[in-house]
């Protein structure tokens, strides 16, 4: 990588890490917008259950996109990408939805056939591929399990009908495993028994988490291309469980589903919940025909980012990049949810608390804020930026990645990068003394972790960067990666703190004559 040639003003300051108050900038003006209270907010729309955990790919991802891109241009930042577009896209290659091969009608005797709308009403489950008709029969969750002592299928008239069930399974106080889950809720579990026991097609009835407030907007029903895997080893699937299925399965909104039972399939729900004993019903007197098709192709996904402008326009052609991934693992087999508060709604909510601050202070140079897709499938998204970067990689002066910055002591925050670059241990050791961020770097700590987030992509291609994470190691986080990773167990106090270290950085680093060097070969 070509090297920036340093200005000289302030060098040997910078060097002994002696140098005093910045110029120029209102550094206080843009420390004091960095808030607790405004963390917190962050986090309620990014960890919510409509986000359904963020998958790369999913509507929930771009819903908090769109979080994102109000908060950037609320800041003043400009897109980085074409025209002025704050989403630059990428793509990877995913089973997705044929649509040409997905059909859901009701045949009612008396009545015009409905059919429903593709993506609105309904979307075929992933590796699902088939065709069946029969009359709906309601079949509660589907589960059989003789540990609980609870069956949807016994009795049920399945033989040549539609089965329709709800997800995930009763949300009963005592019985089947609470939060856990247990195993017979898998949904390949479900259709596993469902097709032995001769169920024509399948239909799966998406439910509003247990946790939604009433009030918030629902989850658009969409194509869920992955399924979450968890932590720790218990969360593993039974290898004799199919994944993929020659039979006609789709996912139906509560709506759809009401329609086709002719009964109102949450309040079927409520009762189950209540009294966790098994209901299904008697066929309805209708055909419901169902096709579903799916297709490995190329699925676009979104990496976020803005431009804030530099006031100096000697130095406004170098960008200090600040970033963070803001998508997790979606949504589990069992229809648990992925929240990823703290992996990486954390660092989410801090980058955007770190772009405010920069707004206000008026740095001279200027700044390349980035929301990374892909980073759970091995940092996709930010090799993608960095192989067709919105700014060129000679002119970004350093990268500062917040990953998992929630839990732990709020005194402390573990940062990676000064080995490899000592002129940003300097830059770290003045920015914990100015305006007193109230957090301690952590620098020898943590190193198994250099490699896994986004700032390594930016490290390869010859940009110094500072690495910001929570503790030692992931497994002090013991809901690391699991459903437990949710908004009450974050420490917004820390995450505040982190923020304002990582601005304090970012400020020195945009308000510096000189510039750290390239890292070491």
């Amino acid at each position: 990588m070509p090297v920036l040639r340093p200005h000289r003003l302030l060098g040997a300051a910078l060097l002994l890490g002696l140098a005093g108050p910045l110029p120029g900038g209102e550094h206080g003006a843009g420390f004091d917008t960095i808030t607790e209270k405004d963390v917190e907010a962050h986090l309620l729309e990014l960890a919510s259950a409509p986000l359904e955990g963020r998958d790369s790919p999913s509507v929930g991802l771009s819903r908090a996109g769109d979080y994102i891109i109000a908060r950037f241009e609320s800041a003043g930042l400009k897109g980085a990408g074409r025209d002025g577009a704050f989403r630059l896209p990428w793509s990877r290659e995913l089973p997705a939805p044929s649509e040409a091969g997905c059909k859901l009608v009701l045949e009612v005797p008396g009545a015009e056939p409905v059919t429903f709308a593709f993506g609105t009403d309904f979307m075929p489950l992933v590796d699902c591929n088939g065709e069946g008709a029969g009359k709906p029969v309601f079949c509660g969750f589907g589960i059989s399990s003789k540990k609980e002592k609870y069956d949807d299928l016994k009795g049920a008239d399945l033989k040549g009908n539609v089965a329709l069930i709800l997800d995930g399974e009763p949300r009963h106080k005592r019985k089947f495993e609470g939060e856990l889950v247990t195993p017979e809720a898998d949904v390949h579990v479900k259709l596993k028994n469902l097709a032995a026991a001769g169920a024509a097609a399948v239909v799966i009835v998406r439910r509003p988490a247990a946790d939604q407030p009433a009030d918030a907007r629902p989850p658009a029903l969409a194509f869920r291309h992955t399924w979450a895997t968890w932590n720790p080893s218990e969360r593993q699937r039974d290898p004799e469980v199919p994944r993929k299925l020659d039979l006609a399965v789709v996912e139906v909104t509560a709506e759809a589903a009401s329609r086709i039972l002719g009964a109102d399939v949450l309040a079927l729900a409520a009762k189950l919940d209540e009294s966790a004993k098994p209901d299904s019903g008697a066929p309805r007197d209708a055909v419901l025909r169902v096709q579903s098709a799916t297709e490995r192709r190329q699925v676009p996904i979104d990496n976020i980012a803005g431009i804030l402008r530099g006031t100096d326009a000697a130095v406004a052609d170098e960008y200090v990049v600040v970033g963070a991934h803001y998508d997790h693992v979606g949504v589990g087999v069992r229809g648990q949810i992925g929240y990823g508060a703290d992996d990486n709604g954390s660092g989410t909510s801090a980058l955007l608390e770190v772009v405010e601050a920069l707004a206000a202070s008026k740095p001279r140079r200027s700044i390349l804020a980035c929301a990374f897709s892909g980073e759970e499938d091995g940092l996709l998204g930010s090799k993608e930026l960095v192989r067709a970067p919105p700014v060129p990689l000679e002119r970004m002066v350093a990268m500062l990645n917040l990953d998992q910055i929630g839990r732990g002591e709020a005194g402390q925050v573990v940062v990676l990068g000064a080995d490899e670059n000592p002129d940003l241990m300097r830059v770290l050791g003045r920015a914990e003394k100015q305006h007193s961020p109230k957090v301690k770097a952590i620098t020898d700590k943590g190193k198994h972790l250099w490699q896994r987030s986004d700032h390594y992509s930016f490290y390869e291609a010859g940009v110094p960067v500072l690495f910001f994470f929570e503790a030692e190691t992931e497994l002090d986080n013991p809901d690391y990666h699991t459903w437990r990773d949710t908004l009450d167990l974050v420490n917004t106090d820390k995450v505040a703190r982190t923020a304002r270290l990582t601005f304090n950085a970012a400020w020195i680093l945009a308000e510096d004559d000189e510039l750290p060097s390239r890292p070491r070969d």
